[in-house]
């Protein structure tokens, strides 16, 4: 149980709500809570949090601290915590509740209520809890001390598999009125571990893995789990069949390994393989990455998995439910070797990488700034990457070692995730240097975060595709043989925007500038802002021959 300080205490050794709140945060590993706070409880939380260390970071908006909070989750595996005000502070942050609602990512919102005696109020009111709904798993209001015992509860079942964000709703009765210290248990539930998965499903799975000619194993984002990972790993050596990983599973097999192939998108990269593949097995992959397209393959699937999805691209031959590592070792045992010979996953990797490939002389393309830049990070590097056509090279020519050594968001998939997810990783773990890689149309959604980096002394480079247009979107356009209408942004120096923000900038215009202008920003112990001006011409050969 968390030891509680006199600053906890009041005199009759009681506990107010506030501190409630927090030593709930503290028992469960919390470090930092994001947001942009109000008048009211913010305070309350915020006064109760600094005194037992944990720091509150000011963000310039409460749709970037929700991304914040959930890159914590992603790189502690402990409890993400956003504050805003009531009204149009939960509002702003709904994004970012949603981001980490199909992230998989396990937070809390924390906003104020009006008092049961505030019904006659009208200004800034709707039904929070309503709006938050769809998005959360769980919300709790806490009218009084009396609802106090319900905070742990809450708080787990954000962690709890699938993770995912709750809503607390405080008001000033309960956050400032207080109970014994002792009246309820201050310490973070232990989780139940997962069940085996099922002995008939075991042996119907390993019949049919060995008797596949052409096995493929894709891994996704429940395979970020240390032992999930390893047991992955040891699954594919055993086989030695090729893996694919969604892009939130990246990591889970090194990059550098060589059954490791690329990412799969149900693209034109890796559609022969898979048109061809006689199984299927689906590792920890979760529907929220799958590109919204029909399952097109014909192979028997055998799905594994730590919990059950609402629907679903397939119906699998076999679906194994329960703890991966434990079902990995047991697909493993004794499992022959594929028919899979070693020079055909060779030239399959050799294809992959080189579909990613587009280059022009004389340009800085998407291609060749994505490849230079990956090139010199530093050995122990974090990345954070944005929605947006940049996306597909960076992904490409990073070499993860290990999981959440990227993050993206594939669920929601939105814009304006890179720098505040970058923030959050830098403070959450500031041994490792961390790097954005966005568009320039996700940093002007979200540029004022700069300030918050610069604040904060995050160590940071945020390396900017300027193209001055949506050039994702632009491609689709072109594709559907629309004209080029509402594409286009004016153009914007982001080197003298960082630089307003009190961040290091520099602005790129040749590729004889390129390397230097990057390897002076990693050297940094700062922000630094890399504003490289791309061509997007090659956009279009390149998503096409990823994607189709």
């Amino acid at each position: 149980m968390t030891t509680l300080s006199s600053t906890d205490l009041d005199i009759d050794g009681k506990l107010s709500g506030a501190a409630a709140v927090v030593a709930q945060f503290k028992a469960r590993g919390v470090t930092h809570i994001y947001g942009v706070p109000g008048g009211d409880c913010s305070l309350d939380i915020i006064d109760a949090a600094e005194a037992v260390g944990i720091a509150f970071v000011l963000t310039r908006s409460e749709n970037s601290a929700a991304m914040m909070a959930a890159a914590a989750y992603q790189v502690t595996g402990k409890l993400g915590v956003v504050l805003t005000t009531r009204g149009p502070g939960l509002a702003n942050g709904v994004n970012g509740v949603a981001c980490a609602m199909l992230d998989r990512c396990g937070i809390v919102i924390i906003s104020d209520g009006y008092e049961n005696d505030q019904a006659f109020v009208s200004h800034q009111r709707f039904d929070q809890q309503r709006v938050l709904e769809p998005i959360v798993k769980g919300s709790l209001r806490v009218e009084s001390p009396t609802a106090l015992p319900a905070l742990g509860p809450l708080f787990d079942l954000a962690m709890a598999s699938p993770a995912g964000p709750v809503y607390l709703e405080v008001t000033g009765q309960g956050m400032r009125n207080s109970v014994p210290a002792l009246s309820f248990p201050i310490q973070p539930a232990h989780s139940a571990p997962l069940p085996a998965a099922q002995a008939t499903g075991i042996a119907a799975a390993r019949k049919l893995m060995a008797a596949a000619r052409r096995p493929v194993i894709i891994a996704g984002l429940q395979t970020r789990g240390a032992q999930a990972a390893e047991g992955l790993r040891a699954l594919a050596a055993q086989w030695q069949c090729p893996v694919f990983t969604t892009y939130m599973g990246k990591g889970s097999i090194p990059d550098a390994d060589a059954l490791m192939m690329g990412h799969f998108m149900a693209g034109g990269a890796e559609a022969e393989t898979m048109k061809s593949a006689d199984l299927i097995l689906m590792y920890g992959t979760d529907p929220i990455e799958l590109l919204p397209k029909p399952w097109r393959y014909e192979g028997a699937v055998i799905d594994l998995g730590t919990y059950p999805f609402p629907r679903n691209h397939y119906v699998p031959a076999v679906a194994l439910i329960g703890d991966l590592a434990a079902t990995a070792k047991q697909l493993a045992q004794d499992l022959p070797r594929s028919p899979w010979k070693p020079e055909a996953i060779k030239a399959l990797k050799a294809h992959m990488r080189e579909r990613a490939i587009a280059l022009e002389d004389g340009v800085i393309t998407p291609t060749l700034l994505a490849q230079t830049a990956c090139g010199l990070l530093p050995s122990n590097a974090r990345i954070t990457v944005d929605a947006g056509a940049h996306m597909l090279p960076v992904v490409a020519f990073f070499e993860a070692k290990n999981p959440y050594d990227a993050l993206i968001s594939r669920g929601l998939a939105t814009m304006a995730y890179a720098l505040p997810s970058a923030i959050g990783a830098a403070l959450a773990d500031p041994a490792r240097p961390v790097v954005a890689f966005t568009g320039d149309g996700g940093l002007m959604m979200c540029a004022s975060e700069l300030a918050t980096a610069a604040q904060a002394g995050c160590r940071l480079t945020v390396v900017v595709f300027n193209d001055s247009a949506i050039a994702m979107i632009g491609v689709k356009q072109n594709q559907r043989g629309f004209e080029r209408k509402g594409m286009d942004y004016s153009q914007s120096d982001f080197a003298q925007v960082a630089k307003g923000f009190g961040c290091a900038g520099v602005r790129v215009h040749e590729p004889a500038e390129l390397a230097a202008a990057l390897e002076k920003a990693l050297a940094g112990a700062g922000t630094t802002v890399v504003d490289v001006i791309v061509d997007p011409s090659t956009y279009h050969s390149q998503i096409k021959s990823l994607r189709g």
